[in-house]
């Protein structure tokens, strides 16, 4: 049987034997317990809904790895914002896993090309970012790593053929369901506007200069970090993005990577500082 390095260089392999994999793995599982509970206790117990929320928990702690390789004690506590976040508003599952994605290939934490299975998630998940209008900042974020990274060099045509044809295909769905569906018409508040800034606030401190030791998944060369900068950015101005397009239900939408954002900037502040 192939090792899962073989078959996708994208995905990331959660070992149980790992402290931080075991805590993330049970951290999902108290997430489905607790929002399970709360549930039962309204009376409006949906196990889909339940499910969806622990894995948007769980995607906090895979993007703070993202954002701060060097701590996944940080993970730990992104996904504890993250699940208080599910009290204040519904988020997205699909959303958060697009935003993963992109922050995960502009850190460079992949460290390796992609596999042919990887270019059908590069497209399938350009075409999610493309087809929704809060998700355009990662959409964006794609695209300048399909043409500027190094690690894409190896395969650079195929690589920019798969976010081509995702791209074209998300874009034109949402372009049907302007002209001819509901469209898209969001009531941006105040409140929205506020929630923006406070992303914009945490991505502003959490981009100061600091040193990465941790290596790539691939394990032959250290993670860059500007390229975790560059990610914090994506981060906070994708949040930014998704508030001021999508108002407070896109702001919440990216409930998971909001957390890691904060997280990220408080380590940054008080643990990383200078």
């Amino acid at each position: 049987m192939p090792a899962y390095t073989d078959i996708t260089g994208l995905g990331r392999e959660l070992d149980p034997r790992l402290a931080s994999n075991r805590i993330a793995i049970a951290g999902g599982a108290v997430a489905f317990l607790v929002l399970a509970t709360v549930g039962l206790v309204r009376g409006d117990f949906d196990v889909f809904e339940v499910g969806f929320g622990a894995v948007s928990v769980f995607l906090a702690w895979a993007v703070s790895r993202e954002l701060d390789p060097d701590r996944p004690d940080a993970a730990t506590w992104a996904m504890a914002l993250a699940l208080g976040g599910t009290f204040l508003g519904s988020p997205s599952a699909l959303a958060a896993g697009v935003a993963l994605i992109a922050i995960r290939l502009v850190a460079g934490t992949v460290g390796t090309s992609l596999k042919r299975l990887d270019l059908v998630v590069l497209a399938g998940v350009t075409a999610l970012a493309g087809a929704s209008p809060v998700l355009w900042m990662f959409g964006a974020a794609l695209g300048i790593w399909a043409w500027t990274a190094p690690e894409a060099e190896e395969n650079r045509t195929p690589v920019r053929v798969a976010f081509v044809l995702g791209a074209a295909a998300g874009l034109a769905f949402a372009a049907w369901t302007t002209w001819f569906g509901d469209g898209y018409d969001v009531e941006i508040t105040m409140a929205a506007y506020a929630l923006a800034a406070v992303a914009g606030a945490a991505m502003l401190l959490s981009v100061r200069h600091m040193p990465i030791e941790s290596m790539c998944d691939s394990g032959d060369q250290p993670i860059s970090a500007e390229r975790v900068r560059l990610a914090r950015i994506v981060s906070g101005a994708g949040v930014m993005w998704a508030a001021v397009f999508g108002g407070v239900a896109g702001f919440w939408a990216l409930g998971p990577v909001v957390a890691a954002l904060v997280v990220a900037a408080v380590y940054r502040v008080f643990v990383h500082a200078a």
